[in-house]
């Protein structure tokens, strides 16, 4: 008996396990079509839809997801061997060079403000001077100060990358052809900062017309997303241009975008870079950099009522195992001083926050356990 109702026990196990597999599981298979047929129409009408704002449009998102890109960029850029300079090659003891306090790299932007705090008090910075300041570290993808970036400056002359950028657009894009010419207008634009080869530059790019140039190079910079940039006007003689404007966010992002080869064509980031690399002026080249062999990829800009520098310091090409950064730095004053103190003095602050935050970055990688740093 006891076997019997075993058996019947173990049938109506067996029934009911089939019963519930054959009503459940098509029930199972059914919504999972419809959750991925679902999900496929979502993703259609997503991909229908151009949003005005994103997270992925944000430098920011960009910039924190930097040290997950498995294909980081290769740069073939020697040290450089900076020729030496009368009367600055010597440096006694009590120099102010070998008296500068780094910041802390992992706590710049509080450095920075405590440091523009003291240069206010020490008359370095006159009441109507507003700042704007941006470090990037481009070897961990970390933004370590953002300061009124998104603030506009006048542009003065460091419209000019976006002027370069514009016209390597066209020719890559077959509307413009590349000639000895334009090369030469560019380098100059670029390397003397020269105002003439600029505005001949926008006329090209508009067949004979400067404002449809002006407008074909807005087109470009709205395409990479540097939505507070725009050329509104040629550079006058005497170079007081005053309306056209940009913010360090978009010139941190230009060279971000540069550094990572994204700009237009691998080889024509490589091109810019060149060009930017021989820049003959630079406020964030100082003693400190050149003393190492640091190259510098920037551009300054200066007109009456702002003072301002941006680029690439390629810090790794000269110390193994350093950090290269973006350093942009604007200082504007809406009164628009015209003296030559105001401007000296705007260029000593330049240089004095460029050799704090190298040595910050330096100092942080000798501080790293199991890492030989060793200038070349």
């Amino acid at each position: 008996m006891s076997v019997r109702r075993n058996c019947c026990l173990k049938s109506k196990l067996l029934a009911l396990f089939l019963f519930q597999f054959l009503i459940f599981f098509p029930l199972l298979q059914r919504g999972e079509s419809q959750s991925s047929a679902m999900f496929e129409e979502k993703s259609a009408d997503l991909g229908k839809i151009t949003p005005v704002y994103s997270i992925a449009e944000d430098p920011l998102y960009f910039i924190q997801l930097a040290s997950l890109v498995k294909d980081k960029p290769v740069w073939n850029i020697r040290a450089v061997s900076y020729g030496k300079v009368k009367g600055r090659n010597k440096r006694s003891k009590n120099s102010r060079i070998c008296n500068i306090r780094p910041f802390a790299y992992g706590k710049l932007e509080r450095d920075i403000w405590l440091e523009l705090t003291h240069l206010k008090r020490k008359k370095y910075l006159i009441p109507g001077d507003e700042v704007s300041v941006r470090i990037l570290d481009l070897t961990g993808g970390r933004l370590l100060a953002s300061i009124n970036s998104d603030k506009r400056r006048m542009a003065a002359s460091l419209i000019k990358p976006f002027i370069m950028l514009a016209t390597y657009e066209q020719i890559h894009g077959g509307k413009l052809k590349r000639t000895r010419r334009i090369e030469r207008l560019i380098r100059r634009m670029i390397v003397v900062s020269n105002n003439w080869a600029t505005n001949k530059l926008l006329q090209i790019l508009g067949k004979g017309s400067s404002a449809k140039g002006i407008h074909r190079v807005n087109l470009v910079i709205r395409k990479y997303r540097f939505f507070h940039t725009k050329v509104v006007e040629t550079i006058p003689p005497g170079g007081k241009t005053y309306r056209n404007y940009t913010t360090a966010r978009d010139l941190s992002r230009f060279f971000y975008l540069l550094y990572h080869k994204r700009l237009v064509s691998p080889y024509y980031s490589e091109l810019m870079m060149k060009k930017l690399l021989d820049v003959r002026t630079s406020r964030v080249r100082t003693y400190v950099v050149r003393r190492d062999g640091s190259p510098v990829a920037d551009k300054t800009g200066f007109v009456c009522g702002l003072n301002g520098d941006a680029g690439i310091v390629f810090q790794s090409k000269a110390i193994r195992g350093g950090k290269d950064y973006i350093f942009v730095f604007m200082v504007e004053n809406k009164n628009k001083p015209h003296t030559r103190r105001w401007r000296h003095y705007k260029t000593r602050v330049i240089r004095r926050l460029s050799n704090k935050v190298y040595l910050a970055f330096r100092t942080y990688v000798l501080s790293q356990p199991k890492m030989q740093v060793v200038s070349l």
